[in-house]
């Protein structure tokens, strides 16, 4: 059985897989949730609040997709006696960086949304910090075999995360 507070999030995703960021409001959610338009505010202090939060679980969700998709393909080189490379990670993990883009758009439209999530919410705060480290920690292991040695890995990877939120 699912908690009020996840069912209200589950709420959220699936307001926002339908009706966008446009539609996406506390009402929407008590009336997707089927709860009383003022239930919300026991479990969020703010519609940002909940924006938050989906956010910091989309963070989350994000990280998993981009650490599966590159243990299948540790998995798939080991069977042919291979390894992959640290360049080739970096692709993987940006196929499957899009690949998650588009399997929940909502979602990942209010993960960047700033000026409709509580950024200082703190599980927000670690999550998307964790989720850069991500690419900061493989942009470090291109580095280390010789990828762009003279740059910052921090600087990489905001322009690999930049490049990828174009495509």
């Amino acid at each position: 059985m699912t908690s009020p507070r996840e069912r209200l999030l589950q709420s959220a995703r699936e307001v926002v897989a339908t009706d966008g960021l446009e539609g996406l409001t506390l009402r929407a959610i008590a009336r997707r949730a089927g709860v009383s338009h003022g239930a919300p505010l026991r479990h969020f202090p703010t519609l940002a609040a909940l924006l938050a939060a989906m956010a910091a679980e989309g963070f989350a969700h994000l990280m998993t997709t981009i650490d599966e998709a590159l243990a299948a393909a540790d998995a798939a080189a080991a069977a042919l006696g291979t390894a992959v490379t640290p360049r080739q990670r970096l692709a993987v993990s940006g196929r499957a960086y899009v690949r998650f883009a588009l399997a929940d758009p909502g979602v990942y439209a209010v993960m960047f949304r700033p000026e409709r999530v509580d950024v200082t919410a703190a599980d927000y705060q670690q999550q998307g910090y964790a989720a850069f480290h991500q690419l900061v920690d493989l942009v470090a292991a291109a580095q280390a075999d010789g990828w762009h040695t003279d740059r910052r890995a921090e600087d990489l990877a905001a322009v690999l995360w930049a490049n990828v939120h174009v495509l």
